[in-house]
């Protein structure tokens, strides 16, 4: 059993999926989301935030840590915010010892405990359109806002609705010793506050065939208008095109992700 299942969140099988979901288990489900992938796409972000070394930048959403550490590794001040406890357990073991080691702060997304004092905020790998209410997207946008200072960016990183809205529903398995994960994904396109990507995901013990995880993430999916109308409502103004990735190429309808940046305007 993965280090820390013990400290998951409480809840069960009642809880919001987003809470089930980014506990103990989520290292296991994406062990591909590792610290190498990080550090290949960290300088990318550097570039598309335009922050020189030394900028406070905050994480939203930072699960285990390794963005926040490889932005601190170039020299940011990082900050990164995450709901689970068991995440940031693990991110705070796997960060002393770099210089400028990231803070962690247990919060919820819809209502930062922070005033305007970063310089730069990202919310990576789909790290939004979680919540049963489309207005709680909204409120995490402008929770965002007021933790920048005027003229400071936000990064918000997505599914990009064309490719999911064209991609048919895919089954797949990945077989980590001792664990075997199996994902069953579906786009829902009639469930009020949508459209939807829907995955259910499995992990099952290989030693006695049991199922020891179930839960069914539910991402809202969110066009390139509808980003802009959320982060226009903020107060934050849409920077340069859309990219399709965070090294900054092109958006593109084939492109797997959405990168939106947006800068805080003045007098806000």
């Amino acid at each position: 059993m993965p280090r820390d299942v013990a400290s998951s969140e409480p809840g069960g099988d009642g809880a919001p999926w987003w809470v089930r979901a980014f506990g103990a288990w989520y290292p296991v489900v994406y062990a591909h989301r590792d610290d190498a992938e990080a550090t290949r796409n960290a300088p990318g972000i550097a570039r598309l935030l335009a922050l020189p070394p030394g900028a406070r930048v905050l994480d939203v959403g930072c699960g285990a840590g390794r963005y926040a550490r490889a932005l601190a590794a170039l020299g940011l001040r990082v900050t990164g915010v995450d709901l689970s406890e068991a995440l940031l357990a693990q991110a705070r073991r796997r960060s002393p010892g770099l210089p400028g080691a990231p803070t962690y702060v247990r919060a919820d997304m819809r209502d930062l405990p922070f005033g305007p004092q970063f310089d730069g905020a990202v919310s990576l790998f789909t790290s939004f359109g979680y919540f049963e209410r489309p207005e709680d997207d909204a409120r995490v946008v402008a929770s965002v806002a007021r933790a920048l200072v005027p003229g400071g960016r936000f990064l918000l990183d997505v599914l990009n609705a064309e490719a999911v809205l064209a991609a048919p529903d895919a089954d797949g398995e990945d077989l980590r010793p001792p664990w075997r994960v199996t994902f069953r994904r579906r786009l829902d396109p009639t469930t009020p506050g949508g459209p939807y990507v829907r995955k259910r995901i499995v992990v099952s013990d290989l030693r006695t065939g049991r199922d020891v995880f179930d839960v069914e993430e539910r991402v809202r999916v969110h066009d390139r208008a509808s980003i802009d109308r959320l982060l226009v409502a903020a107060g934050l103004e849409p920077v340069g095109e859309p990219c399709g990735d965070l090294l900054g190429a092109p958006a593109s309808a084939q492109a797997p992700r959405f990168v939106r940046v947006a800068r805080r305007r003045a007098g806000r």
